[in-house]
Parts: structure tokens; C-alpha cells; sequence
């Protein structure tokens, strides 16, 4: 009896290996899709917040590094396209004003040596009088300059009529327009504003495969969660010089300093920094963290990747095969935790009693991304892996091959 029971014991933690293995090529499939469920932006903002607020964990760019560039209030007006695709004065559109613009990029030009970077996060999709004038200041910048193209409703490529570097800032959503994860690449070969961005300024060399991406040879998730650095509560006044103090300038405001600051002042102003031009104001996204200007999403997007937290390491693979075979093992021997009397009365129906039961794995899962995230900066989606054990457990009852367990008696089998 005894051989019989240390048998299939072996049995079980093979088969909670095997699962394990099945679980992790799930878990990094999910990964690797460009969206994933706001259901879930509740755990991943929580947890954020935790690491950030009550434990400090949070390292966040120097304020002095970047320049954030406001245009929200440098608008006009323009004819837009009637039904048959010609300006109409009967169709108005808002757009970003170009002799603004091109103002402030010959000022730019002025300081070019000590600019590090420029974002322009403004889209050109229409013909004004002003784009050979800002063409050229864009042509000077070189390639510190980027800018951005966007995939519309149908998945056309929209492109910059402006001669310019760009990269597509469009990413994906699943439920509600939710923000969450920006992709390496947009179909098979468009390479997105944040990844373009880390090479362009980090000189990072980025190469495609069919399963995971590599930057500088490092295995990479193709769509990582977006983890938050730079929030909108950081712009604020600091009231320690140690607190974070990230400012937005207005873009009329720049282009009015030139009146009375000196050249000297002017270049120091600029000098090393990212420059990051954008809307405010109206060119808001959802986040877990509330509306945010699409300039911060793209940001965050970016320092993401600086910082890493889209590359697959040996030891974050290790920790997620323990942590799915300890939950495989679990629901293989049908181990339950004991529960007060209290609160099955509270589930007595069938229905009640199966959500119930998910709660063991539900909360293991969420212990486990919580330390995979605390551990390794790395989010998982839990929600799909719970019901994927639910579904391998409910076939597992189904063949008979269940052998219910008390967590007791699970402590014995561990220790002999």
C-alpha cells in the first residue's frame, strides 16, 4: 500500500512538471499578444502601486534628463476633406499650428549639438502652407528626430506627409479602450515608436523571431505590460530636492523665452535632454492610473524597455515553473484547504461551490505574479491561467483519476 501510494505520488509531481511546462508556454503565449484584458488592470495597478508607494520601489528618470512639450494651445483651423476627398471650407478640422511648430524647430536648430533626442508626437495627415518651412527644420535635426505615423480603424498605415523619421505610436486594446501593453512590432514588420526609440538612442540592435524577439541578444517579450515610471502625479512642485519634479512647458512659451533669455541660457536649457513634443490636452488614453496624454504613454512604453522589464531571464522562467508545479501538484491531488463552517454555509449551491474551490488557485496565481513582479518586474495574466487549471482540473475529476486530500495530508507526502 505504501509503494503503491509513494507511485503515485511520483506520478503526480511528474504530471504537475509536465503541466508546469504547458503553463509557462500559456503563460508566455499571452504574454506575446499586443493587448490584454482591463479585467486584470486592477491587480496590475495595485501592485504598482504597492511597489511604488509603500515599499519605494520606484526609479524614475531624472526630471532634468527630459523636456516635456506642451501643444495643446498651438492650434488652428483647416479646410478638411469633403465625401469626394476635396477641402472644403464646410468641413473644418483642428490641427496642430505648423508655423508654430516650425518656429520652435529652428530654435531647436540653434542648440542641435546639445539635444540628445526628439519625440514629435503630432501627427501630419494634412497639406499646409507651413511644411516645406518645417520639413526643413525637421531635415537639420537629422536623426535625433522621430516622429509618429498611426494605423487607423481598417489597419491602413497612415504615413506623415512630412519628410521625417517615424514610427507607428498605435497600440491595441481588448475591453474599453484600456492601455496596458505597447508591441515591439505591429504586424510583422512595423517596428513601434518606443522600440524605435530605444535604438535610435540607446543604439540598441533589435532582431525578429518567430517566437520572442532579442534586443542586443536578449530574448524579449514581444508585448510587454507597460510598467508607469512617470505618472501624472509626478508633475508637480517638489517641496524636497528629492522629490520627483517634472514640469511641462507650453510650446508658445519656449518660442516667446527667446526675447529674453540669452543664447547661453536657451542652449542650457535643452542641453542632454529628451525632448518630447505633444498634446496635453486632448490626445488623452485610459491607463490603469487614469487618463493619460498619449506623449506619457509612449514614454512609459519606452522606459520600459530601458529599464528591461521586456526581457526573459532564466531566473524568471525557474520561479514560474516551481510556482506552476506547486499549483499543478495542488490540483492534481485534490489538496483543498480547510475552510470555517461560516463560510460554506455562505457557497452551499453547486455554483457557489465551485467559486469556492477557485479561490485556492486564484489567490496562488495572484501571489505569483505579484512576486514576479516584485521579484522580477515582470506581470503575468492570471485570469487566463485560472481557467485553463480549472479546465484540467475539471477533465482530471472527469477520468476518475482524482484522489481527494486534506492539506494535511498533503504535509505528509512532502516530508516522507
Amino acid at each position: 500500500m505504501q509503494r503503491k501510494r509513494k507511485k503515485r505520488g511520483v506520478t503526480i509531481w511528474i504530471l504537475s512538471i509536465l503541466n508546469a511546462f504547458f503553463m509557462l508556454g500559456f503563460a508566455y503565449y499571452w504574454l506575446s499578444l499586443p493587448y490584454t484584458f482591463g479585467d486584470e488592470a486592477f491587480l496590475i495597478k495595485w501592485s504598482s502601486l504597492t511597489k511604488k508607494s509603500l515599499f519605494g520601489f520606484d526609479p524614475k528618470p531624472s526630471p532634468e534628463e527630459v523636456l516635456f512639450v506642451n501643444v495643446s494651445n498651438n492650434k488652428t483651423i483647416i479646410n478638411g476633406l469633403n465625401e469626394s476627398g476635396e477641402p472644403s471650407s464646410y468641413h473644418r478640422k483642428v490641427i496642430t499650428d505648423r508655423q508654430h511648430l516650425a518656429e520652435f524647430f529652428e530654435l531647436l536648430n540653434h542648440y542641435e549639438p546639445e539635444v540628445r533626442f526628439v519625440l514629435c508626437d503630432v501627427l501630419f495627415e494634412d497639406s499646409t502652407q507651413y511644411d516645406r518651412r518645417l520639413g526643413a527644420a525637421f531635415a537639420k535635426l537629422g536623426d535625433k528626430l522621430l516622429g509618429v505615423s498611426h494605423l487607423n480603424t481598417d489597419g491602413h498605415h497612415i504615413l506623415p506627409i512630412i519628410t521625417m523619421a517615424y514610427a507607428p505610436a498605435t497600440y491595441y486594446t481588448a475591453t474599453e479602450g484600456l492601455f496596458l501593453k505597447f508591441p515591439l512590432l505591429l504586424g510583422d514588420s512595423l517596428r513601434t515608436a518606443p522600440l524605435v526609440m530605444h535604438q535610435k538612442i540607446n543604439q540598441v540592435r533589435f532582431q525578429k523571431g518567430k517566437i520572442g524577439h532579442r534586443l542586443n541578444g536578449r530574448l524579449s517579450l514581444p508585448s510587454p505590460i507597460t510598467d508607469f515610471k512617470v505618472r501624472n502625479s509626478d508633475f508637480r512642485i517638489g517641496t524636497d530636492l528629492g522629490d520627483a519634479n517634472f514640469a511641462v512647458y507650453e510650446m508658445g512659451t519656449i518660442i516667446e523665452s527667446q526675447e529674453f533669455m540669452s543664447e547661453e541660457d536657451l542652449g542650457s536649457f535643452f542641453k542632454g535632454k529628451l525632448i518630447l513634443i505633444g498634446d496635453f490636452k486632448e490626445d488623452l488614453h485610459l491607463t490603469p492610473f487614469g487618463k493619460m496624454p498619449g506623449l506619457l504613454v509612449l514614454y512609459n512604453a519606452y522606459l520600459t524597455l530601458v529599464s528591461g522589464q521586456n526581457a526573459v531571464r532564466a531566473s524568471w522562467i525557474i520561479y514560474l515553473l516551481m510556482a506552476f508545479t506547486f499549483i499543478s501538484y495542488r490540483v492534481f491531488s485534490d489538496v483543498r484547504v480547510s475552510r470555517p463552517a461560516w463560510l460554506l454555509g455562505l457557497f452551499k449551491s453547486k455554483l457557489g461551490q465551485t467559486v469556492l474551490n477557485s479561490l485556492d488557485e486564484f489567490v496562488l496565481l495572484t501571489l505569483t505574479t505579484l512576486f514576479s513582479y516584485f521579484l522580477f518586474n515582470i506581470h503575468i495574466n492570471i485570469l487566463i491561467l485560472l481557467i485553463y487549471i480549472k479546465m484540467i482540473e475539471f477533465i482530471w475529476k472527469k477520468a476518475g483519476l482524482h484522489k481527494r486530500q486534506s492539506a494535511a495530508a498533503l504535509e505528509e507526502v512532502v516530508t516522507t
